[in-house]
């Protein structure tokens, strides 16, 4: 456990040092990678497929808040939408500006949250989103939580209305809007997958703060057996039984992940609580205290030796040894003279 312990604490003091320059690198990553999903999930406009594009608007996200990068991703995405088809981008403007809308208002610092849930959909293990989110967050989560699982079923609409879509005709179209709009609200596996995010964010908020020990490793555990089990019953119920070995695997990976975070976020000494007990003039106190796991990582010293400088240095102490020594008979010398002079 120590080695680990060292790890953490060298990995955090990087951190701290570094940050100013991590930061924007990791926002970068993240909206290179956002970007890159959107053109390929929804990529039809070939000129926002470039990669200098790509690089151009990561580039800008990296320096500005979160909401910027939310706007430039509805952005490309509406823009790949309209090239296709003009009609079918005015019902994706308008649920996307909603959802922008409501995002901005109410959790405008989870703008990364918007674009992580359909991208952690692509890599099969969403299931992360509501463990870490109960985990570091408030149940107020639970908005951008739910708006980036409807902008992931909004893709899979789109494209599916796309590939459908015959003519341009005006009863056509409508009916494109109408199938649209249908396939979104009547969408269940949309609405028992917000359902469930909800549940775990839930769960894990409220078992973490309970009073026990270990109880931030139990809220994720507890998290992670909602997902199992919330995700199980619905696989069951839209006879999805194909998805539940994936589903199953997916939720165990992406607790691994969040423990991960938790280690290095924060690790307590349970074996070192201690029970504080006061007053005031209004109340009596009952406090436990949990002191945190704080490890200093060794320093190591390198003890440069040169050949050269040593040989200098030994010649250096034998001429110092010879002026000690001519010291010492002078001071004899002297001596003999003074008492020569007084008698």
């Amino acid at each position: 456990m120590m080695p680990l312990l060292v790890f953490r604490e060298r990995v955090r003091g990087f951190y701290q040092k570094k940050d100013i320059y991590l930061i924007p690198a990791a926002k970068f990553i993240f909206a290179f990678i956002a970007f890159l999903q959107i053109n390929r999930e929804i990529g039809y406009d070939s000129r926002f497929l470039s990669i200098p594009i790509v690089l151009a608007i990561s580039l800008i996200s990296a320096f500005t808040p979160s909401s910027i990068m939310v706007l430039f991703a509805l952005a490309l995405a509406t823009l790949h939408v309209y090239y296709i088809s003009p009609f079918l981008s005015i019902i994706v403007i308008i649920m996307l500006l909603i959802i922008y809308l409501l995002f901005a208002r109410f959790t405008p610092r989870l703008g990364y949250v918007l674009l992580a849930v359909p991208i952690l959909y692509m890599m099969g293990i969403p299931y992360m989103i509501p463990i870490l989110l109960g985990l570091i967050f408030t149940p107020i989560a639970i908005i951008p939580t739910a708006c980036g699982v409807f902008i992931y079923y909004i893709f899979q609409v789109i494209k599916a209305a796309i590939n459908s879509q015959s003519n341009t005709s005006v009863e056509d179209i409508l009916k494109l809007y109408t199938g649209v709009i249908d396939s979104l609200l009547g969408n269940k596996p949309m609405i028992m997958s917000i359902v469930i995010f909800a549940l775990i964010l839930l769960v894990v908020y409220y078992v973490r703060r309970m009073r026990f020990d270990y109880a931030f490793e139990i809220s994720i555990a507890a998290g992670a057996l909602t997902s199992i089990l919330g995700f199980l019953f619905s696989d069951l119920i839209f006879d999805q039984t194909n998805q539940i070995l994936s589903m199953i695997l997916g939720t165990i990976f992406s607790a691994a992940i969040v423990f991960v975070i938790h280690f290095f976020e924060l690790t307590l000494d349970y074996s070192g609580a201690e029970r504080v007990q006061f007053e005031d003039d209004v109340y009596y106190y009952y406090v436990k205290a949990i002191p945190k796991v704080n490890v200093t990582p060794p320093q190591v010293k390198v003890k440069h030796i040169n050949v050269k400088s040593s040989g200098h240095g030994l010649y250096r102490s034998e001429i110092r040894k010879q002026d000690i020594e001519q010291d010492d008979d002078y001071d004899e010398d002297e001596d003999i003279n003074s008492d020569n002079t007084e008698d």
